[in-house]
């Protein structure tokens, strides 16, 4: 993917908003804030200490490309990285703690194999004695001919039916899937044992290096806002007891949850990614945010091809969030092409008539109830815990929390504020 050098290029920003491997360093901008230097600091001192760090933050403020710029940037070179995607293969409507560990176990042994041509059996020994159960087997329709090149090995088996549980609870349907968890469930304790025990595997090849095993649950805060509550109330404490370092990534509407403090106090540091606000809690303009946004766009799209007062217009209008700045230069962009197919550039009629659509959006997606709680919201006294509605309010980052010159605040997302302040 490269910089957008015209109209149309920017339409196929659409499909290539997030970053990856190749284009991290390309387009990457490190936010306001001490954030990224205080993980790296952090996990630099703590090395010989397993910690569990929390990282919390909206859908959009950048908590995996953060997580991954650390990485590629070798910020974290001291530690062998794991990162554990738990949405790929599961259900984030219907995830169980069954559904975790079996995830983990696989994705451990998987990162062991690529490290390893051969892995010592007696680590596996464990596993085998816990998973070879004919019932189990046969539940799972699994055949033990499915073990490939290892076929009647300890090795085979193990590799080949943990991949098959996980791909029967991803996709059976729920009657079935629950069958698995049921018949799981006695053995947790045991299989989480042996969990511990590759952790510890890994971890003696890894210091032949001077490295220690890091695992990154970095979607966890792309849960919504049931299937977030579950697992941090219910399934957290299962593997934050797990002796290693992990870094969990969180949705900051969790915070007003009632167990928020329970969960903090399992951590051994929690660290917060806001969204980078354009103005101050005072309303005046905030540059390091206006040119953080700015960095952004320039990064993925030719300065010639943004009038300067729509550039203006959007980073004021995005708030910061990063996906509604880029939702606005695309449909811009296609707006004005539908209009003239010869546009060079995005036109002025355009835009304004897509920042309407998105703030139409942004009303219907909230309930009578939450549109009338954000306007009587004190905001300077965020005494919120337990509600639902304000939960749901950080969620679709219709109330956002700032942070601008070590000073915290809240805020409405201007495109609602300012129809608010219309009425």
């Amino acid at each position: 993917m490269q910089k957008a050098k015209s109209l149309y290029n920017i339409i196929e920003l659409k499909n290539n908003i997030l970053l990856t491997h190749e284009t991290m360093n390309m387009f990457y901008v490190i936010p306001p804030g001490k954030t990224y230097e205080k993980i790296h600091r952090f996990f630099q001192i703590m090395h010989q200490h397993p910690q569990k760090l929390l990282l919390i933050g909206p859908k959009g403020a950048g908590k995996r490309s953060l997580l991954r710029y650390l990485i590629q940037q070798q910020k974290l070179n001291n530690y062998h990285c794991l990162t554990i995607n738990l949405l790929n293969r599961l259900n984030p409507m219907d995830i169980s703690q069954v559904d975790i560990v079996f995830s983990l176990l696989n994705h451990l042994i998987d990162d062991l194999s690529r490290i390893q041509k051969r892995l010592d059996p007696g680590v596996l020994n464990s596993i085998y004695q816990n998973l070879h159960d004919e019932q189990l087997i046969s539940l799972i329709h699994f055949k033990k001919s499915e073990a490939g090149d290892d076929e009647g090995t300890k090795i085979g088996f193990v590799i080949s039916f943990i991949n098959a549980i996980v791909e029967a609870i991803s996709t059976t349907g729920n009657e079935i899937r629950n069958d698995i968890r049921k018949a799981f469930e006695p053995r947790l304790r045991l299989i989480l044992k042996s969990v511990q025990e590759l952790i510890d595997y890994s971890n003696q090849i890894f210091q032949r290096e001077g490295r220690a095993l890091m695992i990154i649950f970095d979607d966890l805060g792309q849960f919504d806002q049931s299937t977030a509550e579950v697992f941090f109330q219910n399934h957290l404490p299962l593997i934050e007891r797990l002796n290693v370092h992990i870094i969990y990534t969180m949705p900051d509407f969790i915070r007003f949850s009632p167990f928020f403090h329970t969960i903090c106090n399992r951590m051994d540091r929690v660290e917060y990614l806001r969204m980078t606000p354009v103005v101050n809690f005072n309303q005046s303009p905030f540059e390091p945010g206006k040119s953080y946004i700015d960095n952004i766009i320039s990064k993925r799209i030719d300065s010639t091809l943004i009038p300067d007062r729509i550039r203006e217009t959007i980073i004021a209008a995005s708030g910061g969030v990063i996906n509604d700045a880029f939702h606005l230069l695309i449909e811009t962009a296609i707006c004005t092409l539908t209009d003239n197919s010869e546009s060079v550039h995005l036109q002025q009629q355009s835009f304004e008539q897509i920042k309407e659509e998105l703030l139409r959006q942004k009303i219907q997606q909230l309930s009578y109830d939450q549109f009338y709680l954000l306007k009587e919201l004190d905001l300077s006294n965020p005494s919120w815990t337990g509600n639902k509605d304000v939960q749901n309010l950080m969620m679709k980052n219709a109330l956002i929390e700032y942070e601008s010159n070590q000073h915290v605040w809240f805020d409405i997302h201007p495109l609602i504020k300012d129809y608010i302040l219309d009425l």
